[in-house]
């Protein structure tokens, strides 16, 4: 599935902005990391687009949530890494490569990083991981994001938590214009 298909699908089943505004920052992160970890850039973005695809629908309901994105992308077409890799994100038993392992961190960095993104002037521009590390410590700045999900990648994926954040904010700034940040 090429990306102008992909977020026509997106756009189709995403409900919020603010849904579409973190898909497409994940896609992002998860694009940025396959290059930094020699992957398919493409596969894995669409991975991170995708995986919070059925979010407004199924809100908190678990055992919904990712089953139901997956059965969307399974109509679709989409290749089952991409699907795996959705399920992977809220059920752990679905994490079993690299990609399904990886959009577990991207989600949850990418969420912190637009968070500080919208707290300041320039946006996503000059982002530095001193910064963006000071806000991780912060345990009352962006209260939802799961800091073990970040904190956890250097036994994940064997990035440094300095190399993940740097990655991961180049990420977000190839997207950042899409996105208003």
């Amino acid at each position: 599935m090429d990306r102008d298909a992909a977020l026509h699908l997106v756009r189709e089943k995403a409900e919020k902005k603010t849904t579409v505004r973190h898909l497409i920052s994940v896609e992002g992160v998860m694009r940025a990391l396959a290059r930094r970890l020699g992957e398919d850039p493409d596969l894995w973005a669409l991975a991170g687009l995708f995986h919070d695809l059925d979010q407004d629908r199924t809100h908190d309901d678990e055992s919904r949530h990712a089953h139901l994105a997956a059965e969307w992308l399974r109509e679709a077409g989409v290749d089952e890494r991409v699907v795996n890799a959705v399920l992977a994100h809220a059920h752990e038993e679905y994490r079993t490569d690299t990609m399904s392992r990886a959009v577990v961190h991207a989600d949850a960095v990418a969420g912190l990083l637009v968070a500080a993104a919208l707290v300041r002037p320039e946006r996503a521009t000059g982002m530095k991981v001193s910064s963006v590390k000071k806000k991780l410590k912060e345990k009352a700045f962006a209260p939802g994001v799961n800091r073990d999900e970040i904190y956890s990648v250097q036994d994940t994926l064997s990035l440094s938590l300095e190399d993940f954040l740097e990655t991961a904010i180049g990420g977000l700034q190839g997207v950042a214009p899409e996105i208003e940040l």
